[in-house]
């Protein structure tokens, strides 16, 4: 009984500092999202039904995210493959340096894809010496919702990989050796034994990367300003513009965290779903 008191005593910290940092924000910006001109209101949320731009930049980012996280996990699921693959040491180092992109803030990241394929960068200047193609015209996607795909998936993808290399090492090999050894063809072993092992972590990595493109910032305002319209973006000019809108901000950022744990809550259901 007393270790139990001592260990509830020692958690009081952190559930303060839980309730201070996390619970009380967020639970501020919930209430000033329907506190308007002096009482309740669902103003701010009809907007995003009724104003174009809101439903443009929630419909945009939705397709973002989307996109990056079903590319991301496309791509990431092989490269996970080969470095679960690779032997020691070199599967440490890969490991190390798949974990460097996210050590970098969005900022860095979208300056260095400026660098690199702006209209004036390092790759693209050799395209144009090599191939003879007009930097306007190749680096114009940079600076799209397509842009964003390209460099979202530098953050993405290794976080995939991390992802499911540790699947890779926990799957039962046996089972795809024993579908092998019975003469199972290589898509029937993939679809029927494989992916059912890998399938848990696949759809949590997939979520992961769903909810970071979600939210992420600084890549999309370094390579666009404000002239992609997804919601974190929408969100900083609600509240950077000379006529602040506090309130329609803190509701479009409600609108943004109830998709994401949404995505979340359908990946721990489906989880549950298959464990059962």
């Amino acid at each position: 009984m007393e270790r139990r008191a001592w260990k509830f005593l020692l958690l009081l910290p952190l559930a303060a500092a839980l309730g201070l940092f996390l619970v009380l924000p967020l639970l501020f910006v919930v209430f000033e999202s329907f506190w308007i001109d002096g009482h309740l209101s669902l103003a701010n949320y009809a907007l995003v039904f009724r104003r174009g731009l809101y439903s443009e930049s929630l419909r945009t980012s939705l397709v973002l995210s989307v996109s990056t996280a079903f590319i991301g996990a496309a791509l990431g699921l092989p490269l996970s493959y080969l470095v679960h693959k690779s032997r020691a040491p070199w599967r440490d180092i890969l490991l190390s340096i798949t974990a460097v992109p996210l050590t970098f803030s969005g900022l860095i990241i979208g300056f260095a894809f400026i660098v690199l394929l702006g209209t004036s960068g390092f790759i693209t200047m050799l395209l144009q010496r090599f191939f003879d193609i007009n930097p306007l015209d190749f680096s114009a996607f940079l600076f799209t919702w397509k842009g964003l795909v390209v460099a979202y998936l530098y953050f993405l993808i290794p976080r995939m990989i991390l992802t499911m290399v540790a699947a890779w090492s926990n799957a039962d090999w046996s089972q795809v050796e024993a579908a092998i050894s019975l003469g199972a063809p290589f898509p029937t072993v993939l679809l029927r034994v494989l992916f059912p092992m890998l399938g848990p972590s696949l759809l949590a990595g997939t979520s992961l990367l769903f909810a970071v493109s979600m939210g992420a910032f600084g890549t999309a305002f370094a390579l666009t300003g404000t002239a992609v319209k997804i919601l974190p973006l929408v969100i900083y000019n609600q509240i950077s513009d000379v006529t602040v809108e506090v309130s329609r901000a803190n509701g479009l950022a409600v609108i943004l965290t109830v998709v994401t744990t949404l995505v979340i809550i359908l990946y721990e259901r489906r989880f549950a779903r298959r464990k059962d």
